[in-house]
C-alpha cells in the first residue's frame, strides 16, 4: 500500500512537471514585441527603403490606417489613440515631455500623480489625462497598452525620440511614449534622452545615434518583452522639408533611409523566430496631409504568410485603424482589454497585397478630394429646383402660355424633368464605382454616365406617367442597397456619397447618407406599387422585414440609427397601410417593437462575432453603464449641431420645411387632395416624414439621413403638386 501511495505520488509530480513545463513552453513561444515607429512616412516611401522592400515581397502583413484621434488630427492624438485603443484627446507636443527622472522630477510625478514615479514619465501627464477626460467624446483611457502589459508581469522598454530644435532650443518630442506608457503616464524602462548626437548634415543639425541605437535595442530587447523604438529621423525630415530645395531634400532622405535600413537589418536578424515585429508610421507627412493622403502604413511582420492586415473594425483588406494596433499588440500576449475598442488583425494572404493596396489607395483619395464639391453641386441643383418649382407654382398666372415656344408647360415639363434628377443622383453615386474610374475626372463621368443611362431607361418606360417612374428610381435604389449589403456593401465603400476610410467615421454597411435614402425609398417604392395594386399589403410587410432585416444587421448594413428609424417608418407604414387607427397605445408599441428589434440585432452581433458599431456600443454600456448611452447621445447631438452650422446637407431640411409650409396655405386642400386621389402614397409620405424626425433625433448625423430621405418625400410631392396644379387643373 505505502510503495503505491509513493509511486502515485511520483506519478503526479512527473505529470504536474510536464504541465508546468508545457505552460512555461507556450508563453516562451508567444515571443516578443518589436514596435518601430517610422513617424510622418508614405508607404512608398517605406519601400524605398530596401530591407523592407525585400522583405514584404515574401514577408510581412501590409495596411493602411486612419490616423484620426478625437477632434482634430494630429500625431499627438493618433499616437495616443494607439495607446488608448480607443480615439483618444490629448494636447499638443508642449505636454509630451517624456523624460528619464532625475531624482527631483520623480518626486515632482509623484506628487503629482500620487503614484510611484519609473524610469521615463510625464510631469506633465495629468493635463493630457483631464484633456481626455474632460473633453474627450469617445470615452478613451489613456495608457491601456502598457497598463494591460504591466499588469500582466510583461516589460516594457522604450527607445528614441523625435526632437528637433526650434529658435536654437530643444523641443522634446517623445509621441511614442503615449503608446507605451501605463494610464499614469510611466514607462518601466529605456532611453529617450541619450540617443541623438549632433549632425550638422542632417535636419535641425540632430541624428539619430544608430550605433548606440542598435547597442540599446539589443540591451533592452534582452530584458523586456515589448520594446518601442521611436526613429525620429523621419519625423524631422518631414518637419524640416521646408528649409531644404529639391536635391537637398532628396540627399537627407537618402542618408536617412540607408541608416534606417541598416538598423533594420540588425533588427531582423536580432529577433526571435515568434516575436512580431510592427513598422508603423502614425501620421502622414505635411504634404500628404495638404494633398488628403491622410492614410498612414502599418506592416506587420510574423513568421508566416504575407499579404494584407484586416480588422473587424473596417472589414475592409488592406484598411485598418489606428485603435487596432494596440489591440493586436496586446493579443500578441493572449491578453484582451474591454476599454479598448479596437480590433485585433486578421492576417489575409496575398501575394499581390501591396499593389491592391495602392492602387485602391489612389480611388479613396480621388474620392475624398471631389466628395465635398459633388455632393455640394447635388445638394445645390436639388434646393434650386425646388425653390424654382414653387415659386413657379406661386405664381403660375404670371407665366405667359403660348403655343409654340417656351411656354407654362413646356417650362413645367422641363422643371419636372431637372426635379426627378434628385431621385436619379444617388442611385449614380451607388453604381458610378462599376466603372473602376480612379481619378477624379473619371469618377465624375462615371457619375455623369449612369445618371444619363437611368433617367433614358425611366423616361422611356414611364414617360406617360411621373409616379410610375419615380417609383421606378426609388426601387431600384433601395433594390440595388439591399444587394449591396447582402454582398458586403462593396459599392457603398465605393460610392461618391457614402463614406471613405480617410474620413473614418464609418467604414462598412449603409452610411448616413444611404441611411435616409433606405427608410424613405423604400417606403414610396412599397407606396408606389401599393398604389397601383402591383403587390398585396401582406407582400409590402414581408419587404420592409427584409430590408430592414438587411440594412441593420450587424453583418450587413449594420447601421444602429438606421435600425431605430426605419423599424419605426415600417411599422407606422404597415399600421397606416392597414387602417389602424393611431393612439398613444399604437405608438407605445411601435417604441417597444423598435427597442426589442435593436436588442435582437445586439444578440446577434453577440452570437455571430462581427462585432459591429452595435456591439461595441453594447460593449460600452456594460463597462461604463448609463453614462456610456449620455456620452454617445452627447456626442450625437454635438456632431448634429456641428452639422447644422457647417453641412451643405442642412439648406435641404431647411428648403424642405419652407416648401410644406408654403403647400399647407397655398394652394388651398394641396395635401387633402393629394390623400383623397393617391392614399397610399400619401400614407407613405406619412410614414417616411416620422422617419425622417426619428433619424435625425438617433444618429450623430441625422441631419444628413434625414435631407437625403427628405428628397424621396418633396419631390414626389413637388411633382404631383405640378401635374394637379398645372396640368390636371385639379388644384386652383
Amino acid at each position: 500500500m505505502k510503495k503505491k501511495l509513493i509511486s502515485l505520488l511520483l506519478s503526479l509530480i512527473v505529470i504536474l512537471s510536464f504541465s508546468i513545463s508545457s505552460i512555461y513552453a507556450d508563453t516562451n513561444n508567444k515571443g516578443k514585441v518589436i514596435y518601430l515607429s517610422l513617424n510622418r512616412t508614405s508607404l512608398e516611401n517605406l519601400l524605398e527603403i530596401p530591407i523592407i522592400k525585400e522583405k514584404t515581397s515574401n514577408s510581412g502583413y501590409v495596411a493602411l490606417m486612419t490616423t484620426k484621434g478625437d477632434g482634430s488630427n494630429t500625431d499627438q492624438k493618433s499616437f495616443a489613440s494607439i495607446g488608448s485603443g480607443v480615439r483618444a484627446n490629448v494636447l499638443d507636443e508642449d505636454y509630451v515631455k517624456f523624460e528619464t527622472l532625475n531624482e527631483n522630477e520623480k518626486t515632482q510625478f509623484e506628487a503629482a500623480t500620487g503614484v510611484k514615479s519609473w524610469a521615463i514619465g510625464n510631469i506633465k501627464i495629468n493635463r493630457n489625462i483631464n484633456q481626455n477626460t474632460d473633453n474627450g467624446g469617445y470615452g478613451a483611457t489613456l495608457g491601456m497598452l502598457g497598463t494591460t502589459l504591466n499588469k500582466n508581469n510583461l516589460k516594457v522598454a522604450l527607445l528614441g525620440n523625435s526632437d528637433i530644435k526650434k529658435n536654437d532650443d530643444l523641443k522634446k518630442i517623445r509621441n511614442l511614449a503615449l503608446v507605451c506608457m501605463d494610464e499614469n503616464g510611466r514607462v518601466q524602462s529605456g532611453n529617450v534622452d541619450n540617443i541623438n548626437k549632433k549632425d550638422d548634415t542632417m535636419p535641425f543639425g540632430i541624428s539619430t545615434d544608430y550605433d548606440k541605437l542598435k547597442s540599446e535595442t539589443k540591451k533592452y530587447y534582452e530584458n523586456n518583452d515589448a520594446i518601442f523604438v521611436e526613429l525620429g529621423d523621419t519625423y524631422r525630415l518631414d518637419e524640416y522639408k521646408n528649409n531644404l530645395n529639391e536635391n537637398t531634400y532628396k540627399s537627407m532622405k537618402k542618408k536617412i533611409y540607408q541608416n534606417i535600413n541598416d538598423y533594420l537589418k540588425e533588427v531582423f536578424e536580432m529577433a526571435g523566430k515568434n516575436d512580431t515585429i510592427y513598422i508603423v508610421s502614425e501620421f502622414e507627412s505635411n504634404l500628404d496631409y495638404k494633398t488628403k493622403r491622410r492614410l498612414s502604413p502599418v506592416i506587420k511582420f510574423e513568421k508566416d504568410g504575407y499579404g494584407l492586415l484586416e480588422s473587424s473594425t473596417t472589414r475592409n483588406s488592406g484598411i485598418v485603424s489606428n485603435i487596432d494596433i494596440g489591440v493586436d499588440i496586446i493579443n500578441k500576449f493572449g491578453l484582451k482589454n474591454e476599454l479598448m475598442i479596437g480590433k485585433v488583425f486578421k492576417n489575409v494572404q496575398d501575394e499581390n497585397g501591396i499593389k491592391k493596396v495602392l492602387k485602391d489607395y489612389e480611388r479613396i483619395v480621388s474620392i475624398n478630394t471631389i466628395r465635398a464639391s459633388v455632393v455640394n453641386s447635388y445638394v445645390g441643383i436639388v434646393s434650386a429646383s425646388w425653390v424654382i418649382a414653387m415659386i413657379a407654382i406661386l405664381f403660375k398666372n404670371k407665366i405667359p402660355k403660348k403655343e409654340k415656344g417656351l411656354g407654362r408647360d413646356q417650362i413645367f415639363k422641363v422643371l419636372k424633368e431637372l426635379i426627378k434628377l434628385g431621385l436619379i443622383m444617388p442611385l449614380a453615386f451607388l453604381t458610378a464605382p462599376v466603372f473602376q474610374f480612379k481619378t477624379p475626372a473619371g469618377l465624375v463621368s462615371g457619375v455623369l454616365i449612369v445618371t444619363i443611362i437611368y433617367y433614358l431607361i425611366g423616361y422611356l418606360l414611364f414617360r406617360k406617367d411621373d409616379i410610375k417612374q419615380m417609383g421606378f428610381y426609388a426601387f431600384l435604389t433601395i433594390g440595388l442597397i439591399i444587394i449591396d449589403c447582402v454582398i458586403g456593401t462593396p459599392l457603398m465603400k465605393s460610392g461618391i456619397m457614402s463614406y471613405d476610410a480617410i474620413n473614418g467615421a464609418r467604414y462598412y454597411g449603409v452610411g448616413n447618407e444611404y441611411e435616409g435614402v433606405t427608410i424613405a425609398s423604400a417606403v414610396f417604392a412599397l407606396a408606389v406599387l401599393l398604389n397601383y395594386k402591383k403587390i398585396s399589403k401582406w407582400l409590402a410587410v414581408v419587404l420592409s422585414l427584409v430590408i430592414l432585416i438587411t440594412s441593420a444587421m450587424p453583418s450587413m448594413g449594420a447601421n444602429v440609427g438606421g435600425a431605430i428609424s426605419e423599424c419605426v417608418a415600417y411599422l407606422l407604414f404597415i399600421l397606416l397601410i392597414f387602417d389602424v387607427k393611431l393612439d398613444l397605445k399604437k405608438i407605445i408599441m411601435i417604441g417597444v417593437a423598435t427597442v426589442l428589434i435593436v436588442v435582437a440585432f445586439a444578440g446577434l452581433d453577440f452570437l455571430m462575432g462581427t462585432e459591429s458599431h452595435l456591439a461595441v456600443f453594447t460593449n460600452q454600456i456594460i463597462q461604463e453603464g448609463p453614462a456610456a448611452i449620455f456620452n454617445t447621445f452627447g456626442r450625437k447631438i454635438q456632431m448634429n449641431l456641428k452639422l447644422a452650422k457647417s453641412s451643405v446637407w442642412v439648406n435641404i431640411l431647411i428648403v424642405s420645411i419652407i416648401i410644406i409650409g408654403a403647400l399647407i396655405f397655398k394652394p388651398s386642400g394641396y395635401f387633402k387632395k393629394i390623400h383623397d386621389k393617391y392614399p397610399m402614397i400619401f400614407k407613405g409620405f406619412m410614414a417616411s416624414f416620422v422617419g425622417c424626425i426619428v433619424t435625425l433625433l438617433v444618429n450623430d448625423s441625422g441631419i444628413v439621413a434625414a435631407s437625403t430621405a427628405a428628397i424621396y418625400i418633396l419631390i414626389p410631392i413637388i411633382i404631383i403638386g405640378i401635374n394637379m396644379i398645372i396640368f390636371d387643373k385639379e388644384i386652383d
